[in-house]
């Protein structure tokens, strides 16, 4: 039995949909809601044969995967009582409600519990948005529900309904909603002693507390698990991470806002991608929603492109990375190559580098990225860490105050798992803070290590002369494509060490004598003051070290540009309070000092202006 409090924050965590109609209350977290399908998957194991079903029933895969009509449906009349079997999540038992049907449509049927109430216009927005916008392009998308189905009516039934999930406290994961493979067979199939109640019927169920079938957001969860459907129609077989990146995408084919999962991914980045967490899976729906975003905005660039994409993905009968190989084929594209460019964007996605190979065009995540693994800011560094197979890590290298080749040199192990090698990649970015420099990429040549076959090693020099201020370092741990990820997977971390070392100073090196560009620097602080991991801390510090070591250049120069550029652009940005207080205090220190060549009001009239931010 799973965490029964539906999860409190362990495995709820994160949910994405849930049930009732009073208003949902404003501390819901949509990132704490979750999916069920998958966990219903796990906790019900289904039968593969009927155990008395109808003689001439086809159950296994392929061909024969097509459910016979087992029954004509009757018309069904607005105001029609009927009694559903719902899961209770958090105590795990299936339990009877009744539902009254409000809203016929096209393609749905839209029952609501009894004791919920909803507004009609919610009822019947739901009803129109499946019928006109849902329906056609998810099936457009990913291909057919089973139809007309198990109870013989084409319509499918939207059960909105609260979902028993435990839901009490702000902090608590929610359900928003799930489909259920159970429902698609007859209650015959089961074992007489089966915990399992089946509908029999093409069915989905649709949170309403603490969601809220008023809100904006409420569609996403319906475009999300109407893929559900069709997915185990075509590949009930389906791993997790497949299903529900499909689901995760499907929403915003219906031209709805992107999930907001990918923002819980910066707080656990190094992820397998093929992997599914069990007890805090919340990072995986937004890993696995990015993916899907990133082969969208750089393969397929019209709806025929995409639904060629999808359809052949969720048709595949070979499963997890397989599918995605054969469905890339047809575009020409390798899995690990794609793997590869969605890696690097996820940590550097700057339009500037390599003509956007390496960023999103999905303008939700146009500022989004992943904070860095490590900072190193001084030579010689050794980092040492490790990484997952199908994950990545980022190393930051703050090369502001250096003037020399830096020789980065790596080495990492590559035990054998199952009949598999995994091996690595490795992307040294150079880049500019003040947002002058285009950067620039370098792969790394990784060899084998002639004393250790299951050790690559390699190493890159670096001219660190001014012109750039950090080096990333991306990580990435792969494995050969042709085999089954199946037998490999989970698998622990792969150690490596990184070695920062200086090699030669540089004599003419500027070391920064360029000025910011002061707009595209405040946009990077506000960037790193988002969150307050500790990553992002430390990218304040860097930003914060390198305005100071440039306002003490333009001093020392006889200039006050910085500061006049500063107090220009900052000024209302509460972000950038602790930034003016450190220009304040050294121009005080030169004041003081009297070792510059501007006049006493000339300081004091600027640590004024600077003592207005707040």
């Amino acid at each position: 039995m799973y965490t029964r409090k539906l999860f409190g924050l362990s495995l709820l965590a994160g949910l994405t949909f849930a049930g009732l109609t009073v208003a949902r209350p404003a501390f819901a977290d949509l990132t704490n809601r979750i999916d069920a399908t998958h966990i219903l998957a796990r906790e019900y194991e289904l039968p593969k044969q009927g155990v008395g079903a109808a003689a001439g029933v086809a159950y296994a895969d392929g061909q024969t995967d097509i459910r016979r009509v087992r029954r004509t449906a009757a018309p069904k009349q607005l105001g029609q009582k009927e009694t559903f079997w719902t899961n209770n999540i958090a105590s795990g038992k299936f339990e009877q409600i009744t539902a009254t049907l409000r809203a016929i449509g096209k393609h749905c049927h839209v029952f609501v519990q009894d004791t919920q109430t909803v507004d009609q216009s919610a009822i019947t927005r739901v009803q129109k948005q499946f019928d006109e916008q849902i329906y056609p392009v998810n099936t457009g998308h990913f291909g057919s529900e089973n139809k007309p189905g198990l109870d013989g009516d084409p319509r499918i039934t939207l059960l909105m309904l609260d979902i028993q999930d435990g839901y009490a406290n702000p902090n608590d994961g929610y359900v928003a909603g799930y489909f259920f493979a159970g429902d698609q067979m007859l209650q015959s199939e089961f074992e007489s002693h089966s915990r399992v109640k089946s509908n029999e019927r093409e069915i989905l169920y649709l949170d309403t507390y603490p969601c809220d079938p008023k809100a904006s957001d409420y569609l996403e969860i319906v475009a999300h698990e109407f893929q559900h459907m069709i997915h185990h129609n075509l590949d009930r077989d389906e791993v997790t991470w497949v299903n529900e990146g499909c689901s995760q995408i499907a929403p915003v084919f219906c031209g709805f806002r992107p999930p907001g999962h990918y923002k819980l991914l910066k707080d656990d980045p190094d992820r397998s991608l093929n992997n599914w967490a069990k007890w805090n899976p919340m990072p995986d729906y937004g890993q696995v929603y990015l993916w899907n975003q990133f082969i969208v905005d750089h393969c397929l660039p019209d709806a025929a492109s995409r639904s060629g994409f999808f359809k052949t993905l969720v048709a595949s009968k070979k499963k997890s990375i397989g599918g995605y190989i054969n469905a890339l084929k047809g575009i020409n594209r390798s899995f690990s190559d794609t793997f590869t460019d969605f890696s690097i964007a996820n940590r550097i996605n700057d339009p500037r580098l390599a003509k956007g190979r390496y960023a999103y065009t999905q303008s939700a995540l146009k500022k989004f990225r992943l904070p860095p693994t490590k900072h190193v800011k001084t030579f010689p560094q050794k980092v040492s860490d490790s990484v997952y197979v199908w994950g990545s890590d980022s190393i930051f290298a703050d090369i502001s105050n250096v003037a020399s080749r830096l020789k980065i040199s790596f080495s990492g192990y590559r035990r054998s798992i199952g009949s598999t090698q995994p091996y690595f990649r490795l992307a040294a970015i150079l880049q500019d803070s003040t947002g002058i420099q285009t950067p620039k990429i370098t792969f790394f040549n990784l060899d084998v290590n002639p004393a250790d076959k299951n050790r690559l090693i390699g190493s890159i020099e670096v001219n660190c002369d001014g012109s750039y201020d950090a080096l990333n370092i991306v990580i990435m741990a792969l494995a050969p494509e042709e085999v089954d990820d199946a037998t490999y997977m989970p698998a622990s971390g792969f150690i490596y060490d990184l070695n920062f070392e200086v090699v030669e100073a540089i004599a003419n090196a500027s070391r920064g004598t360029h000025n910011l560009d002061m707009n595209a620097f405040i946009e990077a602080v506000n960037h790193a003051a988002s969150d307050y991991s500790v990553a992002n801390i430390r990218m304040r510090e860097h930003y914060a070290n390198l305005l100071i070591r440039t306002v003490k250049r333009d001093i020392e120069m006889g200039s006050l540009t910085t500061v006049d550029s500063f107090i220009e652009s900052a000024s209302g940005n509460q972000h950038l309070a602790p930034f003016a207080r450190d220009i304040s205090g050294m121009l005080l220190f030169f004041r003081n000092q009297q070792s510059s060549v501007f006049s006493d009001e000339d300081l004091q009239n600027r640590i004024e202006m600077l003592g207005t931010f707040k």
